[in-house]
């Protein structure tokens, strides 16, 4: 009986969640209300205050759930056993096709981040470093191996960010290019600016 009850407040947990994301990503943080996220998924405002204590703790849960998946992903492609430029690659080019699955994450993350205060946006931005510093570690070890041209690291690590996380507002995927050709595309680019011939 408690296993079925644990399991069941587990389960609503990730039904508000999962509304909250969707109504937070159409409507925006501000917007969306706890009435909306309630009336999404039929339960009272009290049940839904037993879960979370405010709409803020809401918003961190998907960005910190968002940002943990993105490290994940890129802790495994950064340590594959490659040669460290097509590491690099390889995790630039997963970090933009996880847009296929995590766009609504990462529009609320660049987005509705700003309206956490305090301790949760503390520990965003703790996240964030993390992330920051994945890509900065692996572009300083190339650059001592000589493999890229001499650049500010911190410019060059906020270009791969801002490059991959704007195209959650313009790409659309009934548009003619794949993600794929995109994300291709986007490399391109990028590379030709940073390696040596």
């Amino acid at each position: 009986m408690v296993k079925a009850t644990k399991r069941n407040a587990s389960d609503r947990r990730e039904e508000i969640v999962t509304a909250a994301t969707e109504l937070f990503y159409q409507y925006g943080f501000q917007k969306a209300t706890m009435r909306d996220i309630c009336r999404k998924i039929g339960i009272t405002q009290a049940a839904l205050y037993y879960h979370f204590r405010n709409k803020e703790e809401i918003l961190y849960t998907i960005i910190e759930r968002s940002s943990n998946n993105l490290h994940l992903l890129l802790r495994s492609c950064l340590s594959e056993n490659k040669d460290p430029i097509e590491k690099l690659r390889n995790a630039i080019y997963q970090h933009i096709l996880s847009i296929k699955h995590a766009r609504e994450g990462a529009k609320i993350i660049i987005e509705d981040k700003r309206f956490l205060g305090g301790d949760l946006n503390r520990l965003v931005k703790e996240k964030e470093k993390a992330v920051f510093y994945l890509y900065r570690d692996r572009l300083e070890e190339l650059q001592k191996l000589g493999r890229i041209k001499p650049c500010d690291l911190t410019v060059a690590t906020f270009s791969i960010l801002g490059m991959i996380n704007w195209l959650y507002h313009w790409y659309r995927p009934d548009k003619g290019l794949s993600l794929e050709a995109v994300a291709e595309q986007l490399i391109n680019i990028l590379f030709r600016g940073l390696l040596n011939e």
